[in-house]
């Protein structure tokens, strides 16, 4: 009865916001009840809320789905505000029905018209293959490695749009604390590689992952990446952490190194592949070395307080450079929060040299994600 009684207030909500459609308009209640746009020819568009086949059947979601069965649903989560669900009902009914493009920014999903709408927009106007804008709207129909899902993006992945390159995707982001970056990934799957936006679009490497928002230009930057979609290989931070000079690949494959030697060269490898190009070992690999960052090791067995984090970003602020952390420990939830308002990186670092991990937020949005799903 709930469920009718939603239906009804959504066909209510239909008639009341679209009349040029309220005629057509069908509420059916069987065999499940949902909303339903009569086209040309026998076809339809639906609204009704689903949930995706096993073994991914446990997120209920708003679907629009239509007119072509065979094509994924077009996907709102489910707490989504009745006036957007009938607005995105209407405007794919209305595309279909005088056989034009679904207007923005539903055309992308989304409820509003933002800059990811809007870089959307640009890439789509240069001949770029959008799959994907998520700003507003975190719910997308994915294809996983068991079929299609509904994936959920976290605010640390941020704003961002995917297009198809030549045999990869390229993802573009703009991020809370981080700005506006770009990685990239095979078709296939595999970690996001980071680009170096700042360099591409200024001519000058960047040492910090992420752009200042108010530094790019939304036209350029949409210019570049339609660019970027047609060569067949893409530089990447990894190729720069591999080639640096500072990083010689025979030193690292040595095994009668000490293993303090091993820990600093793999850290300072992780961190070139995540864009901070500056970062390099020492002659004796025994520290980290920076002209942007003030780099502490915390080798401590308690986990790092804000008293901690203040402490080390007094002594970097002194130096006239950002902060970075590399804890063999986590830190509490206020040094992690602190860091984020001073722009400072926290990282904890695998004691066998196996990589690092984000500690607060900021460092967290640089890392690099492994993902097998693509756009359905």
């Amino acid at each position: 009865m709930g469920n009718l009684l939603m239906y009804e207030a959504l066909g209510r909500r239909f008639r009341t916001r679209h009349p040029d459609l309220a005629e057509r308009l069908q509420v059916p209640q069987s065999p499940t009840p949902h909303l339903s746009v009569p086209l040309n020819g026998g076809r339809s568009v639906v609204l009704a809320q689903m949930r995706f086949a096993k073994p991914y059947d446990y997120t209920p979601v708003w679907a629009v789905v239509g007119p072509k069965v065979s094509e994924p649903p077009r996907i709102w989560y489910g707490t989504t505000d009745m006036d957007v669900l009938v607005d995105a009902l209407h405007a794919r009914a209305v595309a279909e029905l005088e056989s034009e493009e679904e207007q923005t920014p539903w055309r992308w999903d989304e409820p509003a018209i933002g800059e990811i709408v809007a870089l959307a927009d640009d890439l789509a106007t240069h001949g770029a293959d959008v799959l994907m804008a998520v700003a507003q709207n975190r719910c997308r129909a994915v294809e996983a490695d068991r079929g299609t899902k509904a994936e959920y993006f976290g605010s640390d992945q941020g704003d961002f749009v995917v297009v198809q390159g030549l045999g990869c995707l390229i993802r573009v982001s703009r991020k809370p604390l981080s700005g506006w970056s770009a990685s990239v990934r095979a078709d296939g799957g595999g970690v996001w590689q980071p680009l170096d936006l700042g360099g591409l679009l200024f001519g000058e490497p960047s040492v910090v992952p992420g752009v200042e928002p108010d530094r790019v230009d939304r036209a350029k930057l949409a210019e570049l990446i339609a660019d970027l979609v047609r060569l067949p290989r893409v530089v990447t931070g990894e190729d720069r952490a591999l080639s640096r000079d500072g990083l010689p690949e025979q030193r690292s494959q040595a095994t009668d190194r000490p293993a303090r030697s091993v820990l600093v060269e793999g850290a300072a490898r992780e961190l070139a592949r995540r864009g901070f190009a500056d970062v390099v070992p020492d002659d004796t690999c025994s520290r980290l070395e920076s002209g942007t960052f003030h780099i502490e090791w915390w080798n401590r067995s308690k986990s790092m307080g804000l008293g901690d984090v203040q402490r080390l970003y007094g002594a970097a602020a002194v130096q006239g450079r950002r902060l970075m952390v590399l804890s063999e420990s986590s830190a509490t939830k206020p040094a992690c929060a602190f860091a984020d308002q001073a722009k400072a990186f926290i990282f904890t670092v695998d004691p066998e040299g196996r990589g690092l991990h984000s500690c607060n937020d900021l460092a967290r949005e640089v890392i690099l994600d492994k993902s097998s799903w693509s756009p359905a």
